[in-house]
């Protein structure tokens, strides 16, 4: 087993952080240092409406410099449980409320990097709340399961979160 020899922060921001780490003991780094990315665990939704309808989100990703179609997700906040999170992110993004929430499974996005978890969710019965009021620049989309298909197919949905936790609910 390795152990870190040497841990540092290398560079904070207000969402992440990202360590250098020194280990002496694997060969492949050849005396290297290691980065690795520290962030809050993260939640993703999927949220069903009762006509069976998928609540899906357009948005800007500074990251990628440009909008993008997603389920609902973001990052667990230091007081909350992922479930808690899950409902918060899914009506922020959104406005929509489930009647029901469970948690599916949760796993690393990117192991070799990111030491955050994602924790996955199915929302059943999701509806609008009448007085809910955007404060972020994303647009609501409702599509069917054979639209989803269709916006993957064509490149138009590519979030890969997304479609394990797609996968995750079928099984």
């Amino acid at each position: 087993k390795s152990t870190v020899d040497t841990s540092e922060i290398a560079f904070q921001t207000e969402w992440f952080s990202v360590e250098r780490q020194r280990y002496d003991d694997i060969k492949a780094l050849q005396g290297k240092p290691y980065y690795r990315i520290n962030a809050p665990d993260g939640v993703i939704v999927l949220a069903l409406t009762p006509g069976n309808k998928i609540v899906l989100v357009d948005q800007f990703r500074p990251a990628l410099g440009h909008r993008t179609l997603e389920v609902p997700a973001g990052s667990v906040d230091s007081h909350e449980s992922p479930e808690e999170a899950a409902a918060r992110e899914l009506y922020e993004e959104t406005g929509y409320i489930c009647k029901s929430l469970t948690q599916l499974k949760s796993g690393q996005l990117m192991a070799s990097r990111l030491n955050a978890r994602l924790f996955s969710f199915i929302g059943v019965g999701a509806a609008q709340h009448p007085s809910y009021v955007s404060k972020e620049d994303i647009n609501v989309l409702l599509v069917s399961p054979a639209e989803l298909k269709q916006l993957v197919l064509s490149e138009q949905f590519g979030q890969y979160a997304g479609l394990a936790l797609l996968v995750l609910a079928d099984w």
